[in-house]
């Protein structure tokens, strides 16, 4: 929909006298908006200057897809989409356009929103084409889309679909039949997110069981074909019937013990990754088992089994917010995320001397030049106090159980050290024998992933003529770029492809790595910072680079406790 706020306005109480107010502010609203505008300000690189070029884009085509009418708030609504990418022009509303006809009643969503002088906000809302948007309406434009032979895009890997509860016509086993057909279309069957808003307020005086929440009438039959869902704290609460208190630190666990049952009550139901953003508190992330990663194999393998909770990106004393659409954003961020290995993107990894092994395989040198000059001046402080990767202890259960719930800790015991180890301690012994031996199978298999990192690492530190005369006496070949599968709809993404500066034996390293959960959610979380930071809001160009920097920053082991 098209969001038309009413600045400065008067009145907002009972009576008919004439308000006014001082000019208005269009802007695109709802899921599909929101989650345009995110991605498509994401590039391989800082933003361009008088001497250097635009730096790609991390998706190549991203494809809004929703219903509007041939009217002047459907005009307004493209434009605003369009605008979104002015130098990189990744996204595309050829197929809203072809739509527009088919439905000749159709009539765009409009939101009038008044801004009143008191600060009190007023809302009017017109659902118009939203309450007729049928899987024939939205099947139509995949098909246009899949068909499309004079279009570069060669699958798409990624289909975000937002805010069910308000699209009566896409609920239920329609959305299950909707889902199926969309996830045929994507290359591997692609990676699915729900993104929910609008759910009705309910009470429960118990949690829901698992059988109810897969007859919900709205999102229960689709649940299994999700594999990315999000949800905020008060729907997680209305959907599930989970008690949060939120009263401070003596509930705290209470309240993390009722959403992490309430996730695996969504796993259950076939979900693969279940986000709950929780405002100020962060979020909380849970992942299915390796049965399910293997129905949607777009996934990171490396988030089998995880679950992480992460406060939310810190920003500057006195920055002004805006939070609309901070869950949309942090969605997109999410969903980006995960298919990071498919756009192009190298995720950073580690030397023993703490630089990235892939800095030269940056898409341009410009980015790769930005990210050394971080490197020597923003972080070269903080690398000083991060160990080497070399100098780790041995994980232990209890380490990574540890390091898991570090942060949350060190918030709860304002960074008392002690406190924070003598609270886990407690916490640890207190869990239950099926969580010690789920502990105990993550460190093995870290130990084994270990074990085969230094591996290659060991191989890419052999010269390019030995790496390719043992590869080919083994009778395989090696990669000279990232391999593209595709991605974002109702927003679809192809992706870029980007040629490698890196030597072979690094490129066939690094080609297949993603981010770990940890770092897949402080990358959403700063993606939605961005968007509620009044000053960075409506930047058209975010560099990924220096987000993935941020995001890969954790305490390397706690040997100081």
């Amino acid at each position: 929909c098209v969001d038309m706020q009413l600045c400065s306005a008067t009145g907002g109480g009972s009576g008919e006298s004439i308000e006014t107010f001082k000019g208005e502010v269009s802007m695109g609203g709802g899921s599909v908006s929101m989650a345009t505008k995110t991605l498509a300000r994401l590039h391989h690189g800082p933003p361009p200057t008088s001497n250097t070029q635009n730096s790609p884009p991390v998706l190549n085509k991203i494809t809004p897809l929703c219903k509007i009418g041939n009217d002047s708030t459907g005009a307004k609504l493209i434009s605003l989409l369009e605008e979104t990418s002015p130098s990189s022009k990744n996204v595309s509303t050829k197929y809203l356009k072809s739509a527009q006809t088919r439905d000749p009643t159709a009539r765009t969503a409009l939101a009038v929103l008044p801004i009143y002088q008191d600060g009190r906000r007023g809302c009017f809302f017109d659902a118009a084409s939203n309450d007729t948007f049928s899987n024939d309406d939205l099947l139509a434009m995949m098909e246009d889309l899949v068909n499309d032979t004079s279009s570069s895009l060669k699958g798409i890997g990624a289909f975000i679909f937002g805010y069910p509860h308000l699209l009566p016509q896409l609920q239920g086993d329609k959305l299950a039949s909707l889902f199926q057909s969309v996830k045929s279309n994507m290359v591997e069957g692609g990676i699915l997110v729900l993104d929910l808003n609008g759910v009705p307020d309910r009470q429960w005086d118990r949690m829901r069981l698992l059988p109810e929440l897969k007859q919900d009438p709205v999102i229960g039959p689709a649940l299994d074909q999700v594999d990315i869902l999000h949800l905020n704290e008060e729907e997680l609460v209305s959907l599930t019937g989970c008690q949060i208190e939120g009263c401070g630190e003596d509930t705290q666990l209470d309240d993390e013990f009722q959403i992490a049952s309430a996730c695996n009550l969504f796993l259950m139901c076939g979900v693969a990754v279940v986000a709950v953003t929780r405002g100020a508190k962060g979020c909380f992330i849970s992942c299915a088992d390796e049965a399910r990663f293997r129905k949607s194999p777009a996934l990171p393998p490396s988030w089998v089994d995880c679950t992480t909770k992460f406060t939310p990106a810190e920003l500057p004393p006195g920055t002004v917010l805006n939070t609309n659409g901070a869950g949309d954003a942090f969605t997109a961020g999410l969903a980006l995320a995960a298919l990071l290995r498919h756009t192009g993107v190298t995720v950073p990894q580690r030397t023993s001397q703490g630089r990235d092994v892939n800095e030269s395989k940056a898409p341009a040198a410009s980015s790769s030049q930005f990210v050394d000059e971080v490197y020597d001046s923003d972080l070269s402080e903080l690398k000083e106090k991060i160990p080497p990767i070399a100098s780790k202890k041995k994980a232990t259960p209890y380490s990574l159980y540890m390091k898991e719930h570090y942060i949350s800790l060190k918030a709860q015991c304002n960074d008392d050290k002690k406190a924070i180890f003598t609270k886990c301690h407690d916490m640890w012994e207190n869990e239950s024998p099926e969580v010690k031996a789920l502990y105990e199978r993550k460190c093995a298999e870290d130990e084994e992933d270990e074990k085969e990192q230094q591996q290659q690492q060991q191989q890419e530190q052999r010269s390019p003529d030995e790496l390719v005369g043992a590869d080919e006496e083994d009778g395989t070949a090696v990669a000279e770029s990232s391999p593209s599968p595709p991605p974002l709809a109702p927003v679809t993404a192809d992706t870029t492809t980007t040629a490698a500066a890196a030597t072979p034996g690094a490129d066939a390293f690094m080609r297949d790595r993603s981010l770990n959960l940890e770092s897949a959610a402080q990358f959403a979380s700063l993606v939605a910072s961005h968007h509620i930071d009044v000053s960075t809001r409506d930047e058209r160009h975010l560099d990924v680079t220096v987000l993935l920097e941020r995001a890969m920053i954790f305490p390397h082991g706690l040997e100081e406790i």
